[in-house]
């Protein structure tokens, strides 16, 4: 793919299934809670320093400016712990969030979500999230691009980018579970940290000074610097590099 559009980021509507978890009998409730529970995935730690080499007397650096992801669709389920009155024992309830609708998410926007939905209070825990991002979706743009400038040992800069345009299926845990209660909505925040993603893939100043330039721009895709796109996305798993960071509280909205 060779053009990028950027389109709106769009928040997606959300439906809520309650499924009930316990002995012999399964119940299915529709319910609203008075909470906003939000996804959020974002790129931190932008900059990148590669280690002199023995001939280079100060390191190259990799600086990222755009980091953009088109998600088609998030699937949460998270396991919510109810105490009986009548019983010393504790029941669980499954609870299923389905966001769909593509749409492009701009990662460096600290402000931007994958979608949210609302969600009764409680205890909530084995938290994970679904996210898949379909090629359909993205149509001539990348489903995921990578962006910014490459500058050498020399200090000559040159402008690079990581073009994805496979789907991509990834599967997020929360580290912990969160308490819901009435005086706060909440967002469950993923990190891809740039760093230490270029650290994983080993790539070198050297791979990169001998890259095949496109009109004066390094591209590493499928078709474009293979051996490199090999490296960088194929050797590293990109859902390895995305963590869960914690649970923010924010001023409940309306």
């Amino acid at each position: 793919m060779k053009t990028i559009k950027l389109f709106a980021l769009m928040i997606a509507s959300a439906g809520m299934i309650f499924t009930s978890c316990q002995k012999d009998s399964s119940e299915v409730l529709t319910a609203s809670g008075n909470n906003s529970f939000g996804v959020q995935l974002q790129a931190v730690n932008s900059t990148y320093s590669f280690s002199p080499g023995t001939r280079a007397v100060s390191a190259g650096t990799l600086k990222f400016d755009t980091c953009q992801m088109y998600v088609s669709s998030v699937h949460l389920t998270a396991t919510k712990e109810v105490s009986d009155s009548l019983s010393t024992e504790s029941s669980s309830f499954t609870v299923e969030l389905k966001y769909k609708g593509s749409k492009l998410v701009d990662l460096f926007n600290t402000n931007s979500l994958l979608g949210d939905t609302q969600i009764q209070q409680g205890v909530y825990d084995k938290i994970k999230i679904m996210i898949r991002s379909n090629k359909k979706d993205a149509g001539t743009s990348p489903v995921f691009y990578l962006s910014g400038k490459y500058t050498n040992a020399s200090g000559a800069a040159t402008p690079i980018a990581l073009v994805v345009n496979e789907g991509l299926d990834l599967t997020l845990t929360a580290k912990d579970s969160v308490v819901i209660n009435s005086a706060d909505d909440y967002i469950a925040l993923f990190q891809l940290d740039l760093s230490n993603y270029m650290y994983n893939s080993k790539i070198t100043i050297d791979d990169l000074d001998k890259a095949t330039l496109t009109n004066g721009k390094i591209i590493i895709s499928e078709d474009s610097n293979a051996k490199l796109y090999d490296k960088i996305y194929k050797r590293v798993s990109l859902l390895n590099m995305i963590k869960h960071a914690s649970f923010k509280k924010v001023n409940k909205r309306g």
